[in-house]
């Protein structure tokens, strides 16, 4: 009961934030990547793409929970941080890992640590954690077609008490041991 309270108001916080800030369009500046800001984007458009690769292209260590990956630039970005020593773990939907534009197995082939999901009946999550301290979430799948004719959006912020590093550690040992 008391970890359904602490989400719930995480969710108002984050929500009474985002009425704050003022809808951002433009990439996130190199040298500032997020102070004190939540940044928002809309698609269709390539804000959310271009900000996931760039923070990628930024970050030691990422965790990623995501439902579907078929964008090919994306991709590269997680492939090529891990080339050069990042620290990576992917987690993603078994049905959709199997989808015929999916680029998973391309994850895994490069040697990047992946697991779908074998307790839920799907894995929907749609975020990433980046050095264990920022965060973006959303309903924006990483799929060329969630920049290029969906209605999605992903919002970029620190996490407050690393409670999506702790749920992707939870569900990375969920599906890790069964």
């Amino acid at each position: 009961m008391i970890k359904t309270v602490k989400i719930f108001i995480l969710n108002i916080s984050i929500l009474a934030l985002t009425a704050c800030v003022s809808i951002n369009s433009t990439p996130i500046p190199e040298n500032k990547i997020f102070d004190n800001d939540i940044k928002i984007f809309f698609t269709p458009g390539i804000e959310c793409e271009d900000n996931i690769i760039e923070q990628i292209n930024k970050s030691n260590k990422i965790d990623i929970a995501v439902y579907s990956i078929t964008n090919p630039d994306i991709t590269h970005a997680i492939i090529t941080a891990y080339k050069r020593g990042a620290d990576i773990r992917v987690i993603t939907d078994r049905t959709q890992s199997k989808g015929k534009n999916s680029l998973v197995d391309t994850i895994k082939k490069s040697g990047i640590p992946t697991l779908t999901n074998k307790k839920h009946k799907i894995e929907h999550n749609k975020f990433a954690v980046f050095d264990d301290i920022y965060v973006v979430s959303g309903s924006y799948n990483w799929t060329t077609n969630a920049s290029m004719y969906n209605s999605e959006n992903c919002i970029f912020f620190k996490q407050p008490n690393k409670e999506y590093s702790h749920r992707f550690e939870q569900l990375w040992n969920i599906y890790n041991n069964n």
